[in-house]
């Protein structure tokens, strides 16, 4: 579930925050870029209750508003204030920049199929912080640099259907073509990032006037396509989020 997932990434960052013991730890982590007063430079978000994270000469080459993805090493000998500085100090690996796909918010329609439309061989769900859900999209036999268009679209007037005695939300990621790559076909991994905030906010105010203390939401994709096109529709696992006090 995703409060499992996010929880997940949260507590392996914790476990290197706490960590007294370890001198050095390594992790990977998704997240959002925002500029910080007390940092005194950009610093990136990687959930909404943690402190974010801050490398003094990565700040200086990320742009406010990025989405991103980080690995990243941390040392609890370079970090003996963060609660007074406001941050954890790390020491970046690799970054990336992590494209934004687009958010429809109107009903999906699951029987046509787009131009140059493509199907996923499956979907990973990383991370949800600062309304920015990250999602790896999994594609087989792709062109090299082939250029995809992603979308993420929603029915906010849904109503949730009942699935493991939860009230689950349904939203749609697609893919198509825009530009053609080049030989040889390769299996790739493409994160993007969309903004749902609006509509978690929703589904959340929803769930919490029923007096239910958590939201629940699956992403349906496109698995394969019949001989006549038609597209054989598959979905995530049920994604469970905690409703917070603030919600």
């Amino acid at each position: 579930m995703l409060g499992s997932l996010l929880a997940g990434s949260i507590m392996l960052l914790n476990s290197c925050l706490d960590g007294e013991n370890s001198s050095s730890i390594q992790g990977e982590y998704y997240g959002l870029v925002e500029i910080d007063l007390k940092a005194g430079g950009n610093v990136i978000y990687y959930n909404d209750e943690d402190y974010p994270l801050y490398s003094p000469t990565l700040s200086l080459q990320i742009l406010d508003g990025e989405c991103c993805r980080i690995l990243c090493t941390y040392k609890s000998e370079d970090n003996p204030n963060t609660a007074t500085v406001g941050y954890h100090i790390i020491q970046e690996i690799d970054y990336a920049v992590v494209d934004k796909g687009t958010v429809i918010p109107t009903k999906a329609d699951t029987v046509g199929v787009k131009e140059n439309e493509l199907s996923m061989s499956t979907l990973v769900l990383r991370n949800y912080v600062k309304g920015y859900l990250f999602i790896d999209s999994y594609q087989e036999s792709m062109d090299t640099g082939q250029e995809n268009r992603y979308e993420l679209s929603y029915n906010i007037e849904q109503e949730p259907v009942l699935e493991s005695n939860k009230n689950v939300y349904q939203l749609y990621l697609r893919t198509s073509k825009v530009g053609d790559g080049k030989s040889p076909k390769n299996n790739q991994i493409v994160p993007n990032a969309y903004y749902v905030k609006y509509f978690f906010d929703t589904i959340s105010n929803a769930e919490k006037e029923k007096g239910n203390s958590e939201y629940s939401f699956k992403i349906n994709y496109i698995k394969s396509f019949t001989t006549d096109s038609t597209p054989n529709w598959a979905s995530s696992e049920i994604q469970t989020i905690p409703i917070t006090k603030n919600e």
